[in-house]
């Protein structure tokens, strides 16, 4: 085990303090740049998946008139296990031998953020009669911001040593 040298006047320990604190920035400035980087990502990816939901969306609502819950949900559950896939391998690079546990998870967050979603295109088409297609962009806004912050956070949060003891 290595002794810990303790300063031994104040110019050491203003040193020490200084070394410490240009260490610290330098782990900031990384963390920084990867959270950058992983929120490019998800906007990338993220963006093929909304347009992969609306293109379903309007397929199913305008193209073969099914009705707009009905073509809403099948226009969400398709998308999710795109959304699901993209954002486990390609912009959060999680590494997890639980992959079911995951989509489980990202299901139920997904859920939630479906339920918000559903209540704005319930508002804007039934109650106030704003365009279908508008109006799901407005509310898939709203799940997409929530998304990132739930999959971040809840879903695909980095594995630290204390999580697997």
């Amino acid at each position: 085990m290595k002794k810990l040298a303790y300063p031994e006047n104040e110019n050491d320990y203003k040193k020490a303090l200084d070394q410490i604190v240009l260490e610290k920035e330098e782990e900031i400035t990384t963390v920084k740049k990867q959270d950058r980087e992983e929120a490019h990502r998800y906007i990338v990816w993220g963006v093929i998946t909304v347009l992969i939901n609306i293109s379903i969306f309007y397929l199913l609502a305008h193209s073969l008139e099914i009705e707009y819950q009905i073509s809403n949900f099948i226009a969400w559950f398709i998308s999710v296990q795109f959304s699901f896939w993209f954002d486990k391998v390609l912009v959060f690079k999680h590494k997890s031998e639980h992959t079911m546990k995951d989509m489980n998870k990202f299901y139920g967050t997904r859920i939630l953020t479906f339920l918000i979603e559903t209540l704005i295109l319930w508002l804007g088409i039934s109650v106030f009669g704003f365009h279908e297609v508008i109006t799901k962009i407005v509310g898939h806004g709203f799940a997409v911001i929530g998304n990132y912050f739930l999959s971040k956070l809840v879903i695909f949060k980095k594995i630290t040593s204390e999580d697997s003891i």
